[in-house]
């Protein structure tokens, strides 16, 4: 029985990882605590849900729809928002808090507070596997989160770009002097967190229920799983998430839902406390 637990909460820890890695990278580069985050991950959600509803897309298929809408969305808000007082981190913090406020209310007025899923053919199909019961669903959103994770680490290593991001991040003020021009950077760093934000709903609505006003709950489980892997530190938000997902899946069982936020919040109050860094000890994109 444990064993199934574990598994559980190890495969929706890949959920939570896809969702936070995007919340880590905006943080690490540009220092911006992105509260309209969770609306991110609300209207990727809200793009498969309404494409397979109408137009019977493959929800697998919708990712790079969400991708792309999330990421100009995001691009363009950073853009004409966020750069002109990107400096002044309360202000910023004001900011995203406005734009959390507006995003959800248009959401909760365009389509209401009620729940929704996604009804694919495959949600619900489980498969044996050394006497566990494996969800096909969350084995490919885990499978697809480490995918995200890898290909985020590589694009940041291995191309221009990412070097560029990753050299904005360490020193601005020198990477301004090399010639980066320091506020495309900060966009295309938040268009990208926005879209990851956006992949990570698609993969959401397969697995849970969705709604309006969800954004605020994944908001605070994208500060949990950062916090836990290291503010800023991008594998740590794989190694956070699934962290994560073990007590999300232990607490549901032998506890209540709301047993796990309480366990949750207190494990993330003694890391503040303990080891600010997060359990690595890695910091902004080390």
């Amino acid at each position: 029985m444990i064993e199934q637990i574990l598994l559980d909460g190890i495969l929706i820890g890949g959920i939570y990882a896809a969702f936070a890695v995007g919340f880590s990278l905006v943080f690490g580069v540009i220092n911006v605590v992105n509260l309209a985050h969770g609306e991110f991950i609300m209207l990727g959600s809200f793009i498969t849900y309404w494409l397979f509803q109408l137009y019977h897309v493959e929800p697998f298929l919708t990712i790079p729809v969400s991708f792309g809408i999330l990421f100009v969305l995001g691009y363009y808000l950073q853009k004409y928002l966020i750069n002109p007082i990107v400096d002044a981190e309360l202000m910023t913090l004001l900011l995203t808090f406005g734009l959390m406020m507006v995003i959800a209310n248009i959401a909760l007025t365009v389509w209401t507070p009620d729940y929704r899923s996604v009804e694919a053919a495959y949600v619900g199909m489980n498969f044996p596997f050394m006497g566990l019961t494996v969800s096909f669903v969350r084995l490919v959103t885990f499978v697809a989160a480490i995918v995200i994770i890898v290909g985020l680490t590589m694009f940041l290593q291995k191309t221009d770009v990412g070097r560029a991001i990753r050299a904005t991040a360490q020193n601005r003020e020198r990477a301004i002097l090399l010639g980066i021009n320091s506020g495309r950077i900060y966009s295309l760093t938040f268009a990208i967190g926005a879209a990851l934000a956006g992949v990570a709903g698609s993969l959401l609505s397969l697995n849970f229920v969705i709604f309006a006003a969800m954004g605020s709950e994944y908001l605070l489980f994208c500060f949990c799983i950062t916090v836990l892997g290291g503010m800023g530190y991008i594998p740590g938000a794989l190694l956070g998430g699934m962290l994560l997902g073990v007590i999300n899946s232990v607490c549901t069982y032998y506890l209540t839902v709301g047993m796990m936020y309480v366990i949750v919040f207190i494990i993330l109050f003694i890391i503040l406390v303990v080891r600010p860094t997060g359990l690595f000890g890695k910091g902004r994109m080390e």
